[in-house]
């Protein structure tokens, strides 16, 4: 529920700050909504038809009050929550009986109130001495928590609580609850001529203008037997759930026709920003550091690479920088550190010095909101990205580890904000924008593959391994630019954490590492080499010895489960998977089920395969190798080819189960 710090909210604070000011000094609100909004002073339990009673749990109620409210010269916000939920299972139970309600700094609980309701009705109310504070609750921040006592199967759970905290300009309301919700209802209320505007998403209805209240300007929901559900595998996460964003539009007291905060209001914030705030001395400083790289003679791409490289590598970035000057180039380039607004300031002043076109990108982590260019709230302007139309590519300009071409994968695939500046005569500097596509990287360059060359010892019932394992692009992305960082043991902590993810019991010696060196990173793969030996995969069953082939691509993912499937297929970047599996066979024996590993499970559109799991041999003498291609082309697949997607899913944990037969051949 609550904003995230986004760069430039100073921008959208100066641009609003008079517009509040006129607003306040002539308008006198009725008291808040939550104050005229009471529970039911003498609960019984709600009647349910037998079907929703068999339910693990049904959402009676589901009640948000948001209200932007005039105080003390100021607009605060009113958020009132208020539910009521049947728990029909103990999971249900064990779900509920908790409340956790976020309290960061700057929030205060106005009211809170809860009880239980079980079948005999029984009411036990909320003893507010069990409301503890929790610092950082899972990394979320300060919360208030408390149990809701006296639950038991068929039992209700209502609670409710109002929290007043600092306005903000742009919301997210969502479902995520997998339960049937047989009342939704979400109020926005706000001054009158505060005109808010909304857009729903993945099914959430859409919001109504209520024209009957001039008192207050008021959009509202009111809904009936909504099914949620759960955040699903492969899926779009919280970007594929039900939600509705929602936005401060226009002002009635001034042109009530102008929007507010626009895309084009961003852009020109942020480059009037730059310009005002950049010197003289900071552009003398900024084209000294150019001249000391020596960039004369390097492609367009070197050159984006090597700036981005010195940065990443030189200065840290830190969001609490102090002193007065600590935004100005010669500061961060004398100590090394800067804030958000410093680091995009030095990128922004070195690309232009060295010549290189570039532009600012805004866009979101789509598995939080995808971006949406249609509905311009700012709440979109999340994540940071420059673009650089010569080579067409990107870098992350505040994440550490990524470098050039390989910006964070749960970024792309979607539209961002495009910007770059603009001079009117001679003085006047601004900027202007455009929403445009962000590409998805091509599935080939994000490839995890494995070589294995085996030698049996039938003996000692054992398997002797050649591994080599390649981590491409994405597939590295979480090992390749962190590698060089670690110490030797936490080196070796990850090469046998990659190996046993395979072989459990293997220790792998002779081990070869490469692929992580700065001027490497997304341009080579990250190779892990090493010898091992198992027993693991090797079993004898009489006159025979079972070779566990299937295992050794590692454990698979696995959609068995055929659940009524509600979001599309999201994939974090598109990617593939190649396996070559070759062992020699003592002399005189012989596989007698070699088909046993042929498996082609696909799906294709216009004649190309789409995603696929291909199985299949080849031999030469004595030795047979086993290749397998696993790709998955599109980063999304629609819900009507899920079943596809999940046969191919489910393919490569089949081929888990392959067990090839080696026996000795029969005398002629």
């Amino acid at each position: 529920m609550f904003f995230k710090k986004y760069i430039f909210l100073f921008i959208a604070i100066l641009a609003t700050t008079g517009i509040f000011g006129q607003l306040q000094a002539t308008t006198t609100e009725p008291d808040p909504e939550y104050k005229n909004y009471h529970w039911d002073n003498s609960p019984t339990l709600h009647e349910l038809p037998a079907d929703e009673q068999k339910m693990g749990v049904v959402v009676i109620k589901d009640k948000r009050i948001i209200e932007y409210y005039s105080q003390n010269k100021d607009i605060v916000m009113y958020i009132t929550h208020h539910m009521i939920i049947r728990v029909n299972s103990d999971k249900a139970i064990e779900e509920a009986n908790t409340v956790y309600i976020p309290a960061p700094e700057g929030v205060v609980l106005e009211d809170v109130q809860a009880r239980s309701i079980t079948k005999e009705g029984k009411v036990t109310t909320l003893n507010s001495a069990n409301i503890k504070d929790v610092d950082n609750y899972e990394n979320m921040g300060h919360y208030k928590i408390f149990a809701i006592d006296g639950i038991e199967l068929g039992s209700e759970v209502e609670f409710m609580y109002t929290l007043m905290e600092p306005s903000r300009k742009y919301g997210t309301e969502y479902v995520r609850i997998n339960s049937l919700v047989k009342n939704l209802r979400v109020d926005i209320y706000s001054p009158p001529a505060f005109i808010f505007d909304a857009k729903s998403y993945n099914g959430f209805p859409d919001m109504q203008t209520d024209t009957t209240m001039t008192a207050k300007h008021h959009i509202f929901f009111d809904g009936t037997d909504i099914k949620g559900y759960d955040r699903e595998e492969y899926s779009g996460e919280n970007g594929a759930l039900m939600r509705m964003e929602y936005k401060y539009a226009y002002n009635a007291n001034g042109d009530p026709g102008e929007r507010l905060d626009t895309w084009s209001d961003f852009c020109r914030g942020v480059y009037e920003s730059f310009y005002h705030e950049i010197t003289k001395k900071d552009r003398k400083v900024a084209q000294n550091v150019i001249d000391t790289m020596k960039l004369a003679g390097l492609t367009e791409e070197e050159k984006i690479r090597k700036i981005e490289s010195c940065i990443k590598t030189t200065i840290s970035l830190k969001q609490d920088v102090l002193g007065k000057n600590n935004s100005t180039l010669e500061t961060i380039l004398t100590t090394h550190v800067a804030d958000e607004t410093g680091m995009l300031k030095l990128y922004d002043q070195l690309y232009s010095d060295a010549g290189i076109k570039h532009e600012i990108v805004l866009t979101t982590d789509r598995f939080d909101k995808p971006f949406d260019g249609d509905f311009d709230s700012w709440a979109y302007l999340q994540k940071y990205l420059i673009y650089f139309p010569g080579p067409g590519n990107y870098i992350a300009p505040m994440e550490p580890m990524s470098r050039y071409g390989y910006v964070p994968d749960d970024w792309v695939c979607q539209q961002g904000i495009f910007m770059h500046p603009v001079t009117i005569g001679k003085d006047f500097h601004t900027g202007v924008g455009q929403v445009r596509d962000i590409f998805c990287n091509d599935w080939k360059q994000s490839m995890n593959d494995l070589y294995e060359n085996i030698k049996f010892d039938l003996d000692m019932g054992m398997a002797n391994i050649h591994l080599k394992e390649t981590f491409s692009g994405y597939e590295g992305y979480q090992i390749q630019p962190i590698y060089s960082f670690l110490s030797d043991q936490d080196k070796k902590d990850v090469i046998d954490r990659i190996v046993k993810i395979i072989f459990q019991d293997a220790k792998p010696t002779n081990v070869s590492v490469t692929g992580y060196k700065e001027n490497e990173l997304f341009r080579q793969p990250f190779i892990v080499e090493a010898d091992l030996s198992t027993n693991s995969a090797l079993e004898q069953a009489g006159n025979k010895f079972l070779f566990k082939v299937g295992q050794l691509i590692g454990p698979q993912s696995e959609l068995y489960d055929d659940t009524v499937r509600h979001t599309p297929v999201e994939n974090h970047h598109n990617h593939g998977y190649h396996r070559e599996l070759a062992f020699e066979l003592p002399d005189g024996y012989i596989v007698t089920n070699l088909n046993a590993v042929n498996m082609d499970v696909f799906h294709e559109t216009g004649g190309e395969r789409d995603m696929e799991f291909h199985s299949y041999y080849k031999t030469d003498g004595n030795k047979v190798t086993v290749i397998i291609d696993e790709n998955y082309k599109q980063i999304r697949y629609p819900i009507s080819m899920y079943e596809d997607f999940r046969k191919v899913i489910n393919a490569s944990a089949d081929f888990n189960k392959v067990v090839l037969f080696i026996e000795k051949k029969s005398n002629p």
